[in-house]
């Protein structure tokens, strides 16, 4: 029966002398348990390099407030709900790295198109429909402009806006990199204006594919004429009007 105890004395020891070379070390270097950097990174997956310098600068004055302070004085749910604040950080991820250094990974939102309010200012969309904060127009990333007042309080109108966009195949007679606006109203839905045939191309609400489909077929035509500045109207079912500018 004495067996026992004396086989588990060498592993308590041991423990015991770890945990004291432990305490040992920490007293003789504190830094080891206070906080000396916090570190921003973005998330390898990501390219919006650009966007994250802009999130960057905004975050790391306010990571300052943790340097210096123990660990146990910065619970990483502080840090967490300082960093998704932010509306452009879409993820986060926090490490804990030896001896004393927090990282934190974001991954930014990709915006896709750029609402342009009234009063000029212009908010990165993401592509959850999301309004990411504005931005003065010098500093606006090159994309399509979204125009409409609903659009700025209906969500759910972006969202149909994204899915248009996304409707617009990569190459083609119509193709994303020639759209250079997205308008909205009530009266005519959604509108496209292209900006390598100077046309504006009227699609309504709804069946995006299929008005996509004729429009392209249209501006071929048009492109092989070389006629330009048209109005294109597909908001019908089965047909596509095209009118000169201005025209009723």
């Amino acid at each position: 029966m004495r067996f026992f105890p004396k086989l588990l004395r060498w592993p308590a020891l041991i423990f015991t002398a770890i945990f004291v070379a432990a305490g040992t070390l920490i007293i003789l270097n504190p830094t080891w348990i206070k906080v000396e950097d916090v570190r921003l990174e973005l998330n390898p997956e990501s390219h919006e390099d650009l966007l994250f310098q802009r999130i960057k600068s905004t975050l790391d004055p306010q990571f300052a407030k943790f340097k210096d302070k123990y660990f146990w004085e910065v619970p990483l749910t502080s840090v967490f709900e300082m960093t998704t604040k932010d509306k452009r950080v879409k993820k986060v991820s926090i490490y804990r790295e030896f001896p004393s250094r927090l990282r934190v990974e974001i991954e930014p939102y990709t915006p896709v198109l750029a609402y342009l309010a009234g009063d000029g200012r212009i908010y990165p969309v993401a592509t959850d429909a999301t309004l990411l904060p504005a931005l003065p127009p010098a500093d606006a990333p090159d994309l399509p402009f979204l125009r409409g007042e609903d659009l700025k309080d209906e969500p759910g109108l972006r969202e149909t806006a994204l899915e248009l966009y996304e409707s617009i195949p990569e190459d083609g007679a119509l193709n994303k990199k020639q759209i250079s606006e997205i308008s909205y109203s009530k009266k005519d839905g959604f509108k496209l204006f292209v900006s390598s045939a100077t046309s504006e191309v009227r699609m309504g609400d709804t069946d995006f594919g299929p008005k996509i489909s004729r429009v392209t077929k249209v501006l071929s035509y048009l492109d092989s004429q070389n006629i330009k500045g048209r109005v294109i109207d597909a908001r019908f079912s089965k047909k596509v009007v095209v009118r000169v500018r201005n025209s009723p």
